[in-house]
């Protein structure tokens, strides 16, 4: 064997070691989308069974307490979150949702929420939006309101409760009036 052919057999093997390494990283590369989000979007506070208290100028604004909140950068999350508070009128509403995202005044029910209020009006909608400051929800998908002999279901109520004003599609139930006194 002449030295020629021993330096051409040494190439030939590192340039194959090097096409086949090459070729693995390329065939075994992973997809980092998959990884790039994990770590950032981590909860800066988490709290189990809490209870909260939402004080400003009138004696109480509202009560919340649930199974765990998470606070975020942005954003805070509630679960089997069971608040209430008082309306203008000073009637007291209660609501639950088995899930909340809050972001500043306005509370996202994906999973459905329950609003009862102490005259006796009870909504049920599929999911939807709370404006805490506004006072108006805003559901997607299926409702469900009863009040007295009232009984109405639809899909995508709006509920405005400063004014009273309810407004939904594809209504179906019974709505009683109110009675004018006699004159």
């Amino acid at each position: 064997m002449n030295f020629k052919n021993i330096s051409f057999s040494i190439y030939t093997f590192f340039i194959g070691l090097l096409l086949l390494s090459v070729g693995s990283i390329l065939f075994f590369e992973q997809d980092e989308s998959a990884y790039k989000d994990i770590g950032t979007n981590i909860p800066s506070i988490e709290i189990g069974d809490f209870e909260f208290f939402l004080l400003t100028t009138d004696p109480l604004s509202l009560v919340a307490n649930g199974s765990r909140i998470l606070r975020y950068n942005t954003y805070d999350e509630g679960y089997e979150v069971f608040a209430y508070q008082l309306d203008s009128q000073g009637r007291k509403e209660e609501y639950y949702a088995p899930y909340l995202k809050a972001i500043k005044d306005k509370y996202y029910a994906p999973q459905s929420i329950r609003f009862v209020r102490e005259d006796g009006l009870v909504l049920w909608s599929e999911k939807g939006v709370y404006d805490y400051q506004k006072r108006i929800f805003d559901g997607e998908g299926q409702f469900f309101l009863t009040q007295d002999e009232t009984d109405l279901q639809g899909l995508n109520i709006h509920f405005d409760q400063n004014k009273e004003y309810l407004q939904g599609e594809s209504l179906d139930g019974f709505i009683q009036l109110a009675e004018n006194p006699k004159q």
